[in-house]
């Protein structure tokens, strides 16, 4: 599995289930189900590398303004649901986390916690084994970026402050 098939996958499910993230997970379970199992491992390695890239500081305060609020376990939930979206999103959004404000569809549930368990769950139902994990795809300690306080919102992402308050 290469990045291009795991983006692939990502944008033609998202397509497919109208940005309905319920109706994503099943339609990726789906794809899953069709891979060997090293090539889920290796779907989860990217998927992880991903979120663990997206452990930023900025975008954590973009979900924070979007959701009202959000807790750690909330974000890594928010940066399953922005992998979902696809690559092209995902990489603005990594650059600019105030571009997400130039999306439509955020009013729909953006904590998308049962990704971040599905290959894992897959890989069981296929192989009868526990999924192996790759210890370098463990997440950071500490955020990317400068961290922030509530009153600085307005200012670090105007047009999504702008958009939700």
């Amino acid at each position: 599995m290469n990045q291009e098939t795991f983006w692939k996958i990502m944008l033609e499910t998202n397509k497919k289930s109208g940005g309905e993230s319920p109706i994503q997970q099943e339609l990726i379970e789906k794809k899953l189900k069709e891979l060997s199992p090293s090539e889920i491992i290796e779907f989860d390695s990217m998927y992880r590398k991903l979120v663990n890239n997206a452990y930023d500081w900025k975008l954590w305060a973009a979900a924070y303004i979007i959701n009202g609020g959000c807790s750690d376990d909330s974000f890594m939930d928010f940066r399953g649901w922005l992998i979902g979206q696809g690559e092209e999103i995902y990489s603005k959004t990594l650059s600019d986390p105030d571009s997400l404000s130039e999306l439509d569809n955020l009013e729909e549930d953006m904590d998308w916690e049962g990704y971040g368990y599905l290959a894992f769950a897959v890989y069981e139902k296929k192989t009868g084994k526990e999924m192996p994990i790759n210890p370098e795809t463990n997440q950071p300690s500490e955020p990317k970026g400068e961290e922030w306080d509530e009153e600085e919102l307005d200012q670090l992402l105007p047009n999504l402050s702008k958009k939700y308050n």
